[in-house]
């Protein structure tokens, strides 16, 4: 059974591990903020930081502002809506995805026309409810014109 908007809070080790340059990111925005754990973060990095989150009724499809990154965990069933909408507002655009969201047949036009720069694997699997983790690999998927968010990295 999915928690009500699939709410997974992301697991702290998952972003703070991140080999990222923060300081080259002036503003970003959180798109789907749950509890505000990436918000914080992001804002102790220094970054300048808005954020949507649907429990709030604050929609992020309804927001539209323009900033340096565009940094979440979305929720699984809107994923590609999220990437999508995001890029239209930020050139540095990192979401946490199952590895397998790059195959499908429903996503391969998506794809070809947005390949992602970068991928981040997590070294471990992710327990979004704190009673074990999904069996399932995760990356933080980029898209980004910053060559070193280019390429495969890993997350200890």
């Amino acid at each position: 059974m999915r928690n009500k908007y699939d709410y997974y809070p992301t697991p702290e080790w998952c972003y703070k591990n991140l080999d990222i340059d923060w300081s080259q990111f002036k503003t970003a925005h959180e798109p789907g903020a749950g509890d505000g754990r990436i918000v914080t973060f992001l804002q102790s990095q220094g970054i300048e930081t808005t954020y949507s989150e649907i429990q709030e009724d604050k929609n992020f499809f309804e927001w539209t502002g323009d900033v340096d990154l565009i940094f979440t965990n979305p929720p699984f069933s809107l994923a590609q809506e999220f990437i999508e909408h995001s890029m239209m507002f930020a050139p540095t655009v990192i979401m946490l995805l199952r590895i397998n969201f790059l195959g499908s047949q429903k996503r391969y036009d998506f794809w070809q026309q947005f390949p992602p720069d970068g991928l981040y694997i997590l070294s471990k699997r992710p327990s979004f409810t704190g009673t074990g983790t999904d069996s399932i690999d995760y990356a933080w998927f980029i898209w980004s014109d910053i060559k070193e968010l280019h390429g495969l990295h890993w997350v200890k």
